[in-house]
């Protein structure tokens, strides 16, 4: 989505990258939305578990079907542990297809995003940008005197 070639980079590049950045915003606030609908679901036990989380993670729901309880209580801690894990598994491959979407809507690439490689990159703008003020600010003295 942003394509920022710190050698290219021009003030009109602002106009677009502030566009593209409010755009990608909107595309976030609509994930955030669809990631409060998310929920897991995991079962065991040949189904006699069922597990509902939440996008968050959190237990939203725990069926135990009454025949469940003839286990012993290491097996059915056992079994309840397989069942959350699966739920967060579902929820968690759910909220990475939402959010695999919206990146592709906005052209990025669907792996998290590297901080330090972000901020690399601004910092290459910046220098970029300085550069070229300092030059401009010559340009503009030099002719100023003569």
């Amino acid at each position: 989505m942003f394509d920022l070639n710190p050698d290219s980079f021009q003030f009109e590049d602002l106009d677009r990258i502030i566009n593209q950045s409010q755009e990608l915003m909107r595309g976030l606030e609509q994930a955030q939305d669809g990631l409060a609908e998310v929920v897991g679901e995991g079962t065991a036990a040949d189904g006699l578990i069922h597990v509902q989380v939440d996008g968050s993670g959190m237990l939203k729901d725990l069926t135990l079907n009454p025949r469940v309880m003839r286990l012993d209580s290491t097996t059915l801690a056992a079994e309840l542990t397989q069942a959350i894990g699966a739920a967060h598994a579902d929820v968690q491959r759910k909220v990475s297809e939402l959010m695999s979407g919206v990146a592709a809507e906005f052209g990025m690439d669907p792996e998290p995003m590297n901080p330090d490689k972000l901020r690399d990159q601004f910092q290459d703008i910046q220098e970029s940008f300085d550069r070229k003020m300092d030059a401009r600010t010559d340009e503009f003295q030099r002719r100023m005197r003569d």
